[in-house]
């Protein structure tokens, strides 16, 4: 009896241990210009539909970003043939220019890097395979200074 009961608590504190990280992702942007053409697909299977799940758009980017924010078209695709698009606005910098993501040490002190929440305490519908899909929709036609950009989902922090 005392086995089964430590077995049993064993895996509980496993289980709860476990790294909320369902998928991530990220692909490098092309000499550090996000052309409007370049729209890549981050695809992934997803088996739980009853814990909640974060979604997050990462972005790494220089000092030499030139604006405060991204603006991006986010395409979720589901395996039920469902589609939604957003448009998600990143804040990279605060109103006096000050990056918000985190910097990436000594040696690269002028690159960032912002993980962005798109949604959050999200249930999928179904189980299968989703796709998520991102175009930069800033103003002009090459984004200087974006050196990848990526996809994070989580199981919620809210959930648990």
């Amino acid at each position: 009896m005392n086995r089964v009961l430590l077995v049993v608590l064993l895996a509980l504190f496993l289980g709860s241990c476990a790294e909320p990280t369902v998928y991530q992702a990220d692909v490098p942007i092309a000499d550090g210009i996000w052309d409007r053409s370049f729209k890549p697909v981050f695809e992934f299977d997803i088996a739980d539909t009853v814990s909640r799940h974060d979604l997050f758009v990462d972005i790494r980017h220089t000092g030499e970003y030139p604006f405060s924010d991204l603006y991006l078209f986010v395409d979720l695709k589901g395996p039920n043939g469902r589609t939604g698009r957003d448009t998600v606005e990143c804040l990279l910098a605060d109103p006096t220019g000050r990056w918000y993501g985190k910097g990436l040490g000594f040696i690269f002190a002028d690159r960032y890097q912002a993980k962005v929440l798109y949604k959050m305490g999200d249930r999928f519908p179904a189980v299968g395979h989703y796709s998520i899909g991102l175009e930069q929709a800033m103003r002009t036609e090459k984004l200087n200074g974006v050196l990848d950009v990526g996809v994070t989902v989580e199981l919620s922090r809210k959930g648990r």
